[in-house]
């Protein structure tokens, strides 16, 4: 089992969860946006650097416009403080790869230290047996490696830079230490992005996973930004795509909702202490706040942020990260727990 909500949850954050799910509700209804409460959870961004150059994210590809950086602890820190009650999951991941932020052990340690569920997402490419034994003190309460190959051609078409050898070994590095302490946590979830050039891999991935002991095996559909990759990268099988292709053109498969969960439940924080509205918005185009002149809260209750959530439910696909956001879509093709 991934989490135990139970164990998370105060009367404050159970009253907060509450507040946020009644006025989402509302909201839904009325066409207009109530916030009620704080964010359940929140993704916060050790920093945005990358040691890959995957074809198909900004931070690998250099596409983004915002600046490079890292946060640092004591930022971190406030910002723990400021969520620790009402909050109770973070995800440590948004952009770029969390394990080049050297803090990141620590990070994961605090959070834990106010009760707080702590996910990381990782190419798996900077564990190794020169720095496990330090990862060990400080696991995340959930760790999802990214792995989207099974030999170095499958996996190096896609996540250029790395080597399946080096993230083979990082990920039988923490099940071995898992089970060697016979640790609770991390539950480790394996994600194997579908794309054309695997897509004959998945029985094998599956013999894979259960050989590596990992807790849950997740089959994605790819997310794509243009034309040409759609046509280089999507799978010939149609079932495991989250897109309709033509000659010219691509679009989202599934009926295109005028509203979103995400905007009422989570938030993201950038390295360099902005927000913004979700995991979608990569290149930090929609700042609603800047944490260096007001507290989340304040931010999260602003006009701003409540005329960004008004022009989604009135017209969500006029917001151009929405266009391709699976928020309420189907992107998972498989989940199995093992």
């Amino acid at each position: 089992m991934e989490i135990n909500f139970i164990k998370y949850f105060t009367f404050i954050r159970f009253l907060n969860a509450l507040k946020i799910i009644l006025s989402f509700g509302l909201s839904r209804v009325i066409r207009k946006p109530i916030i009620w409460g704080m964010p359940l959870t929140y993704s916060i961004e050790p920093t945005n650097f990358c040691n890959l150059q995957c074809p198909e994210c900004p931070s690998g590809t250099g596409e983004l416009t915002r600046s490079l950086g890292f946060m640092s602890f004591e930022r971190y820190k406030e910002i723990i403080e400021q969520i620790e009650n009402t909050g109770f999951y973070i995800q440590l991941f948004f952009q770029g790869e969390p394990y080049l932020n050297k803090q990141l052990p620590e990070m994961v340690k605090y959070a834990q230290s106010r009760n707080i569920y702590v996910s990381v997402s990782t190419n798996g490419n900077l564990i190794s047996r020169k720095n496990i034994d330090r990862l060990i003190n400080n696991l995340p309460d959930k760790i999802i490696f990214s792995l989207d190959g099974l030999d170095e051609t499958s996996y190096q078409n896609y996540r250029v830079g790395g080597t399946f050898k080096q993230a083979d070994e990082s990920l039988q590095l923490i099940v071995e230490a898992k089970q060697k302490l016979k640790l609770n946590k991390p539950f480790i979830e394996l994600q194997f992005i579908v794309m054309r050039q695997n897509e004959h891999l998945l029985e094998d991935v599956k013999t894979y996973a259960k050989n590596r002991y990992v807790d849950r095996l997740v089959f994605k559909s790819m997310q794509i930004s243009n034309h040409s990759n759609a046509l280089k990268y999507l799978p010939s099988n149609e079932k495991y795509s989250r897109y309709i292709v033509n000659e010219r053109s691509y679009e989202l498969k599934g009926k295109f909702k005028n509203h979103c969960f995400a905007l009422w439940r989570t938030a993201v924080i950038t390295w360099d202490n902005k927000m913004v509205p979700c995991c979608f918005d990569k290149d930090a185009k929609y700042i609603l706040g800047k944490l260096k002149d007001n507290s989340i809260s304040t931010i999260w209750k602003s006009k701003l942020y409540q005329d960004f959530r008004a022009g989604l439910l009135q017209n969500r696909r006029g917001l151009e990260m929405c266009r391709n956001c699976t928020e309420g879509l189907r992107v998972n093709i498989l989940k199995t727990e093992y």
